[in-house]
Formats: structure tokens, C-alpha cells, sequence
């Protein structure tokens, strides 16, 4: 039996189909590679881009090779103009609200690179004005509709959440501090400036505001300063759980829609 998927199509679920359809259905532009498909033997849902099998399609789609961009060129937000290198592939072109999108779902990092026309050569994402918080906030406080409902679609809901915690890398242990939580990663307080994006970490949970005490295996996706008054300067951290047990995902899922 031929394997079946469904898709994400604006908060509801279509489907199945087969995995030719869905291509068909790419390359018609009814549907992007941001998008999300449910695939069972998985569990859940990813992006298309994310999804292992569809990726390789990804990867094998010939990319507009970086030219030279005419003096007079602007980047407009909604123009499929920027290019992803992700393990050696050039994906693309996607718009800068389409990696948006994917900086706040967790699958484009501050760390990776992009290109764009105007770009003398290939930058990753932190170094890119058109992706700094300045930047960013703008384009949210903007009126237009289409841009600022980027901003609201997130995979996993998300609560704030109050717990200690204890951090390790395989070598060093630090003690840290929750600040939200999902059931796809949280933000967290650590007494650590060394700590980089791409790097994993253990993170064991204390229990808070109802949820019970739990480990997990995360990766730093964004580094962030705060101010303190203490000795030690905290760094707030957002990470990604990389494993994490069904029974404490659906404890997250639980928490979060009652805190919503």
C-alpha cells in the first residue's frame, strides 16, 4: 500500500496523499515547503522541508546558482529571494517573511547561512540586518495583515513556566533557571556565557507550576545577554528538545493549553 500523508493548510488537515501528489502539489504552488505534513510512522508534524524523505526531493531541486545583484535591486519582504545552505544544499528561493517563519518554528537557527543577491557571500543568519530584532519588531508592529500573522503561527504553544533546573554538556554542570516552556523546547536562564547555538545539552527540569520533574536532551537554537546584578552573568538560552519522553510531551501540551 502506497504511503499516505496529510498536510497543514490553514489550520485545518487535508488528506491523505501520496508522496508524488504532494510534490505535484508543491510545484503548482498550492502548497510550500514550509508548510507541515503529518507522517504516522513519525508521530508528528514537520515542516517539508524537515521531513526526511521529502528533503532529499528538497536537496535534489536545482537552486538558482548566487549572481550578481543590479545596483538598483531591493529586498522585498514577500519576494522568494533568499537562499538556505543547510549540511552542503542550497535551498530556495524562499521570501524573508517565509524565513521568519522558519526562525520562530525552529527550523532555520540564527547560526545558519542565507544568501541573498545583495549579499557579497554567503552569511549566517545573526549577521543579516534584514533578521536583526530591530528589524524583525518592525515588520511585526506593521499594519499589514500578511506580514504580521507570521507572528502568531507557532508549532507548540507556549506558557510561562517557573522551575529550576540543572544543565550539563558532558563536562561542566550548571545550574539555570526556566522561563517558558513547549512541548517543542523552552527558554531558559544559565549561568553560562559559553554556551553555543548548535551545541547539545541535558537539561533536567525540577517540577513547576504542574508539571512533574523531567529530563531531556535539547540543542541551543539562540543565545541572548540579559542584565544581572549578580557575579554570574546569566545568558537567557532558547533550546530545542531533541528527545524528550511522550508522556512528558503530553504533560507540556496539557500545561500550555490550560495557560493559554
Amino acid at each position: 500500500m502506497m504511503k499516505q500523508y496529510y498536510l497543514s493548510n490553514n489550520g485545518t488537515h487535508i488528506g491523505p496523499f501520496g508522496f508524488e501528489t504532494i510534490l505535484k502539489k508543491i510545484e503548482n504552488k498550492e502548497h510550500q515547503w514550509t508548510d507541515y505534513i503529518f507522517d504516522e510512522s513519525i508521530g508528528e508534524w514537520l515542516m517539508l522541508l524537515e521531513h526526511p524523505e521529502f528533503s532529499v526531493k528538497l536537496a535534489q531541486k536545482p537552486a538558482t546558482a548566487p549572481q550578481t545583484a543590479p545596483t538598483e535591486l531591493k529586498s522585498q519582504v514577500k519576494d522568494k529571494e533568499w537562499f538556505i545552505l543547510k549540511e552542503g544544499n542550497n535551498y530556495g528561493p524562499f521570501s524573508q517573511a517565509e524565513l521568519i517563519q522558519m526562525l520562530q518554528e525552529k527550523a532555520l537557527f540564527e547560526y545558519d547561512y542565507i544568501w541573498h543577491a545583495k549579499l557579497p557571500a554567503w552569511k549566517r543568519v545573526a549577521e543579516v540586518e534584514d533578521f536583526s530584532a530591530t528589524s524583525i519588531r518592525a515588520l511585526k508592529n506593521s499594519k499589514d495583515a500578511d506580514l504580521s500573522e507570521i507572528f502568531f503561527r507557532r508549532r507548540h504553544a507556549r506558557a510561562a513556566y517557573g522551575a529550576s533546573l540543572i544543565v550539563h554538556n558532558n563536562k561542566t554542570v550548571f545550574r539555570g533557571q526556566a522561563l517558558e516552556i513547549s512541548a517543542g523546547g523552552a527558554g531558559v536562564l544559565i549561568d553560562s556565557a559559553n554556551l553555543q547555538p548548535g551545541q547539545s545539552l541535558f537539561l533536567h527540569f525540577q517540577p513547576g507550576n504542574g508539571v512533574p520533574p523531567f529530563n531531556a536532551v535539547c540543542q541551543v537554537v539562540s543565545k541572548q545577554f540579559v542584565a544581572s546584578s549578580g557575579e554570574n552573568e546569566s545568558v537567557k538560552y532558547g533550546v530545542k528538545f531533541t528527545n524528550l519522553s511522550q508522556s512528558v510531551r503530553e504533560s507540556i501540551k496539557n500545561f500550555t493549553s490550560k495557560a493559554a
